[in-house]
């Protein structure tokens, strides 16, 4: 009787969730190996990706792995992806059908690929079975620190992702690569690793060349093969680590791990360094305001200190740039709004919405005003032309350039848009120039940028080209191809 009663439970759990899923299916991939420690890997797909596409990645997860690896791949949602409240529904067909196939253990490595990510990562730990995640061409949460996951996340990057930029995970990146206290726990614990010359669509389901040729996803420079071998590798790399039994192999992929994660600072690193440049962890300074004023300092560069300020508004309005001597020197007091893009918890956005402000807005000190402070009046000898936004914005390339990888900077020169300079628009004065904007649009020939200035003896306002933003459009929206069809 009591027999009974279980069995009409589980059917009864069944119909609720063919009920709560509507359609949704799972299609098992039996495992290669016949011996070995069981794990049961579940792929959540991309919102617009058939759930089967995603077979040849999980085969060659198998064929990389020592480990029995089974695969589930959840399809034909009822309300697509989104319905993250449905996900733990799906995690439990997903489980009943690998238990169903012969799957003994109960190891469960959630794999989720770009927006999948955002929908599971309330659904892992004890209560839900998931006791790993590995993250293609995505992030759990934009505001979420990978140290306080609940569990363990492999975070793969593909340096030419159209969809999940690279500048996002950069970000992941720097979190695991500037904690030194959790460093060591980090690299084995929550990797984020780039695997260099692929796109997006290639760390799941392989190049569609649909949305390259719609400027969605960027071109790749390895194969579908290449790609999937170096996802398996690293899959398996992190599967040993986590969950191996030999204290041997366990140290071998560590250290693999530990490789591939040292070798992607070529890669994240460039982003993470302009970040700070336009504006500090802390958020109390802009480097790259530092760093334009004394390009406005023009011959007097290496008499001056600059000390700078970063102001949120209504502040930033009614900040006036000072000037003062102090002996042999000149300090100059600068201030800088940096416009953070706005990311709440329940934000994921991907695509065309760039990771870095799109321009910074500067209150420096003009080059007359800084020689009259050396020499205690005006020399109208001594004045020259002075700095234009223009040639601001044209160094913010330039850095952008020099910051990017060789092959990164390759890439723009042999087939990237590029950044076409228009006239700054300038004006009288603060109360004109606060509420204008920097402007930017895109056409064939690239992206335009028009800065706004206020330029006299005094003062040299300009609103420019963030140091991110550049990085972004030379590395990743410069090769799209356009225009976008998004």
């Amino acid at each position: 009787m009591a027999a009974g009663r279980s069995a009409l439970g589980a059917i009864l759990v069944f119909l609720c969730l063919v009920m709560e899923t509507g359609a949704a299916s799972v299609t098992v991939i039996k495992p290669i190996r016949t011996t070995g420690q069981e794990i049961g890997l579940i792929f959540f797909k991309d919102i617009s990706v058939p759930g089967t596409y995603y077979n040849q990645t999980a085969r060659a997860i198998q064929n990389a792995s020592d480990f029995r690896v089974w695969a589930a791949l959840i399809d034909d949602y009822k309300y697509g992806i989104k319905t993250r409240e449905r996900m733990p529904f799906y995690i439990h067909l997903a489980t009943l059908e690998l238990s169903a196939a012969g799957m003994a253990s109960g190891v469960y490595v959630g794999v989720a690929h770009g927006w999948a990510a955002h929908y599971i990562r309330r659904h892992v730990g004890d209560r839900f079975g998931i006791r790993a995640l590995i993250l293609l061409g995505a992030t759990m949460n934009p505001l979420q620190l990978l140290h306080k996951s609940k569990v363990p996340v492999l975070t793969l990057a593909a340096e030419l992702d159209g969809v999940f930029r690279i500048s996002m995970l950069a970000k992941e990146y720097e979190e695991v690569a500037t904690d030194n206290s959790r460093l060591f726990k980090g690299i084995y614990r929550t990797p984020v690793i780039c695997i260099e010359g692929a796109n997006h669509y290639q760390l799941g389901i392989g190049t569609d060349w649909t949305e390259i040729n719609e400027g969605k996803d960027l071109r790749p420079e390895i194969t579908d093969e290449q790609a999937r071998s170096l996802i398996a590798k690293h899959s398996h790399d992190f599967l040993t680590v986590t969950f191996g039994t030999s204290n041997q192999n366990r140290i071998a992929s560590l250290k693999e791990l530990a490789d591939s994660f040292l070798k992607s600072a070529a890669k994240f690193q460039p982003f993470i360094d302009m970040k700070n440049l336009d504006m500090s962890t802390d958020q109390k300074k802009s480097t790259w305001t530092i760093l334009a004023q004394k390009l406005v300092a023009k011959e007097y560069i290496d008499r001056v200190t600059v000390s700078n300020e970063q102001v949120g508004n209504p502040w930033f309005f009614m900040k006036k740039p000072g000037v003062t001597a102090n002996g042999t020197l000149v300090n100059l007091e600068t201030f800088s709004l940096v416009h953070i893009p706005y990311i709440s918890d329940g934000d994921y956005d991907t695509g065309l919405q760039p990771e870095g402000p799109q321009e910074v807005n500067m209150k420096l000190v003009a080059n007359e005003a800084i020689g009259k402070a050396f020499s205690g009046k005006n020399n109208t000898a001594l004045i020259s032309e002075p700095v234009s936004c223009k040639s601001l914005n044209r160094y913010a390339l330039y850095l952008a350039l020099a910051m990017s990888s060789e092959e990164a900077r390759d890439r723009y020169i042999s087939r990237g848009r590029r950044i076409i300079f228009e006239e700054d628009r300038l004006v009288l004065g603060n109360v004109l120039w606060a509420p204008m904007s920097f402007q930017t649009w895109e056409d064939e020939a690239g992206l335009h940028v028009k800065s706004v200035g206020v330029i006299n003896k005094d003062q040299h306002y300009c609103k420019v080209l963030s140091l991110l933003r550049a990085m972004e459009w030379v590395n990743i929206d410069s090769l799209r191809v356009f225009p976008t069809d998004w």
